[in-house]
């Protein structure tokens, strides 16, 4: 047996040992879990990638595929990172048939303590009350947020509708709305009280977790991938994924959004139902290191094995298992160096082999060029040498067995 072959035997052993101990943070049926998540963004990043947006006596509606199914909802706002109070006046959530356009006899007005609008102070996330709503897994669900005062609110960068003056939350469509635009998103998360039990996964990462690349509206990120994967085999029916992405992030120093160390807690460690997480990060700490545009100066492998040991330490305090994702490879891409290619094939020898996580995936292995292993596949990526394209992120979520979930 090659040393690779059994390196990839190991990994799958070792994820059906860690899948089988991972009961004790399994959701009771009518317990609150994560139906779907996206990390909150300082505006400073909406600024970098030139998205700052400002509402003003508008209606943004907000189109979300669920990961998990139940008999009511509850949604989450985020001002976490902002830096003003945000004002809401209303707030609609229904099942949506297509992108942007609402399903009207689903349509629940939600209300905060009673009220249907709030204000959100500063570092704060809002809570909606439980609506009485059927979703079932993968439903797409809209939810339609008026400002009623002028507003450039702090979000994850997503695309939304947004309509001309007024509140339009309860039209099924805005016929002189304006067409998808990428702007701070108010939902961070979606909730959905379960009717049977289940388990959580949280994918946690950067770009390549997020899907940078993939296909606009089509739900091919690795994480969605997978969630499908286990859907139809009926291998991982008790298991809910939820995608923690933020494009640009870094594990030690601040990127687009906070460091990976800085938000483990909030975009993994308390997502509702949470009971084993995927962590796949490094490559822009690796790849701005060696940059001379970067801004972080010198990295070593036991910069990155360090902040890799923080987090494992961080989840198993929470009784929670953690999967360590090879980082995949980038050669030719941007901010390629080939000091920084030393130290990604030594972070990923020290994954596989040390031990340290509860399991591992070899997600370099699932997209690597056989021959020319610091490469992807030509067929794997996207033009940039750095992100899968959908069949990438195919083959990422192929490589997990699914023979480990049942």
């Amino acid at each position: 047996m090659s040393i690779l072959r059994c390196r990839v035997v190991i990994a799958t052993t070792a994820v059906m040992l860690f899948l089988s101990g991972a009961a004790s943070a399994v959701s009771q049926g009518g317990k609150w879990i994560e139906a779907w998540y996206s990390p909150p963004f300082p505006p400073t990043a909406a600024l970098a990638f030139g998205d700052v947006r400002i509402f003003a006596h508008q209606t943004v509606r907000q189109v979300v595929r669920l990961e998990a199914g139940g008999e009511r909802v509850r949604v989450r706002l985020t001002n976490e990172l902002g830096l003003v109070p945000v004002k809401i006046g209303s707030v609609h959530v229904a099942l949506s048939s297509r992108n942007g356009v609402a399903e009207p006899e689903t349509d629940r007005v939600l209300t905060f303590g009673g009220k249907q609008d709030a204000v959100i102070p500063v570092g704060q996330a809002l809570l909606s009350d439980p609506v009485e709503m059927t979703v079932s897994a993968f439903a797409d669900v809209a939810i339609s947020i008026y400002y009623p005062g002028r507003l450039a609110p702090a979000g994850h960068l997503l695309s939304v509708h947004v309509s001309s003056h007024g509140d339009h939350g309860a039209e099924p469509v805005w016929r002189d709305a304006a067409t998808a635009v990428r702007a701070p998103a108010l939902v961070s998360g979606v909730e959905v009280e379960a009717a049977q039990a289940r388990r959580v996964l949280v994918a946690f990462g950067d770009s390549i977790t997020e899907g940078a690349c993939a296909t606009p509206g089509t739900n091919m990120d690795y994480p969605e991938q997978l969630a499908r994967r286990l859907e139809r085999s009926g291998a991982g029916s008790g298991w809910v994924v939820i995608n923690s992405g933020i494009s640009g992030n870094r594990l030690l120093h601040e990127g687009s959004g906070q460091s990976a160390l800085d938000r483990f807690e909030r975009d993994a460690l308390d997502i509702p139902g949470v009971s084993a997480i995927i962590v796949l990060e490094g490559i822009n700490d690796i790849g701005w290191a060696f940059d001379a545009n970067g801004d972080t100066g010198p990295l070593t492998v036991a910069d990155i094995v360090g902040a890799y040991k923080q987090l494992i330490a961080r989840a198993h305090a929470r009784r929670l298992k953690i999967i360590g994702g090879t980082i995949t490879p980038y050669e030719d891409a941007m901010y390629y160096h080939p000091e920084g290619e030393t130290v990604r094939a030594a972070v990923n020898e020290w994954i596989r082999t040390s031990g340290a996580f509860d399991a591992v995936i070899d997600f370099e292995q699932a997209v690597r060029d056989p021959q020319h292993p610091t490469r992807y596949r030509g067929a794997d990526q996207c033009g940039d040498n750095l992100h899968p394209n959908d069949a990438g992120y195919h083959a990422m979520s192929e490589v997990v067995d699914l023979e480990a979930f049942k």
